[in-house]
This record gives C-alpha cells, structure tokens and sequence, in this order.
C-alpha cells in the first residue's frame, strides 16, 4: 500500500467517523429535546 492510498483511506475513515458522530448527537439530541 502506497502512501498516498494510505492518505486516502485515514481521510475516508476520517468522513466516516464525522458521519457517525454527527447521525449519534442528532439521536441524543432528539431523545432529549422530546424527552425521550
């Protein structure tokens, strides 16, 4: 694996983890604004 593939694939672990975070604070947000 080449260096640049590796670039390539922290940044896409990277675009992935913020999808995750961002899809689990909007559900603990819900359940809490609705109070469950």
């Amino acid at each position: 694996m080449t260096p640049e593939q590796r670039r390539q694939n922290v940044r896409l672990g990277l675009i992935l983890a913020s999808v995750a975070l961002a899809f689990a604070l909007g559900f603990v947000a819900k359940l809490w604004l609705l109070g469950g």
